[in-house]
Parts: structure tokens; sequence; C-alpha cells
């Protein structure tokens, strides 16, 4: 009896030894081509917010803390005719579930270009209308000043220079996406600003 559990349980670890070595290899060979299809998205998202001709390069790393806990937040070049155009800032947030967005900003990080979703979680039908164009949310953050917070206002309201409408029953996510943008851009304005300043962009 004895030595039929220490076989069970040597097949046992042989088994988790086997599986993870599996998983450790599927890892290894999916990871790049995860990773390049994200940065095929980027650079789709970054077209669709600067203009057909719009390429990226590899990104800048700014190291920032957003609500008490430390990121690297990557911010890719908008590059149109060899020249910096704009940045778009991968930004990730809360609705009812996580958002991961591509805020963009012009070349002097000073106005909104819009934003673009990465990736999103929220309910089919209802909080996914912020990833849809025609709900024309997207056009709402076009031209706002990064300096200043992006304020969420009900539907319906006239909005102010900084404000924009949620939609309708979709209220958290469209606070999530306005959250995500500001917190964001208030954690990396300045950084990307002194790096733009010395020259350091691709």
């Amino acid at each position: 009896m004895k030595k039929n559990y220490l076989i069970q349980a040597w097949l046992v670890l042989l088994l988790a030894v086997i599986f993870g070595v599996a998983l450790a290899c599927v890892e290894k060979v999916t990871r790049p081509r995860i990773e390049q299809n994200v940065k095929d998205l980027i650079a789709r998202r970054l077209v669709d917010m600067f203009g057909e001709g719009t390429k990226t390069d590899e990104p800048v790393s700014i190291k920032c803390v957003i609500a008490g806990r430390t990121k690297e937040i990557l911010c890719y070049p908008a590059i149109r005719n060899g020249k910096t155009i704009g940045w778009g800032i991968k930004a990730e947030g809360q609705g009812y579930d996580t958002l991961t967005l591509l805020i963009g900003v012009n070349a002097r990080v000073e106005t909104l270009k819009g934003y673009r979703v990465i990736k999103s979680l929220e309910t089919a039908g209802i909080g996914d209308k912020i990833m849809k164009e025609k709900s024309n949310f997207y056009k709402q953050f076009e031209g706002k000043d990064v300096a200043k917070p992006i304020e969420p206002i009900a539907p319906g309201k006239t909005p102010g220079p900084q404000q924009i409408n949620t939609i309708s029953q979709a209220t958290i996510s469209s606070k999530g996406v306005t959250r995500t943008i500001n917190d964001n851009l208030a954690a990396v304005r300045e950084k990307l600003i002194s790096m733009v300043k010395e020259g350091s962009q691709p």
C-alpha cells in the first residue's frame, strides 16, 4: 500500500513537471507573436488618430506613480516623414473591468488627439460603447487641454471646454475612460514634455 502511494506521488510530480515544461514552451513560442500583435494594433490606432502615413518606433518608457503604485508607462512616437508629430500613451485603468487605452497627444504634449481602446472587458452592448466610433464618444476628447483634467457630465447637458458627456447606460465605463486619461496624462505629462524639450525623442 505504501509503495503504491509513493508511485502515485512520483507520477503526480512527474506530470506536474511535464505540464510545467510544456506551458513554458508554449509561452516562449506565443509571447513574441502576442507582443507583435499588440505593437501592430498600436500602430493601427496611431494611424486612426494621426492620419494615414503615420508610423511608430520603439516606445519610450516613463516611470511614474498612479494611485500610489509605481508603473512603467509606454509612450509610442507618432512619426510622419521622419518627424514626431505626436505620442500614443499606453494607459491602464478601470471601468467595470480593466481598460487598456492608447491616448493620443500632439508633439508638444499640449492637446489631446483622442483615445482608442487597446483592450476592454466592458459589458457587451452597454459598456463596450466606449470603443464604438459610431457612439461619437471618442470625438468628445479631441482638442482637450492635456494640462487640465476632463470632467464627465450627464448625457444631454451642454459640456464646457474640459467636459464630456457620458454615454447613456454606460456611465461607469464612460467615467472609467475619463479617469484613465486624466490619471495617466497627469502622471507622464511633465516628464514627457521635459524629454521633448531636451530633444531626446526619436
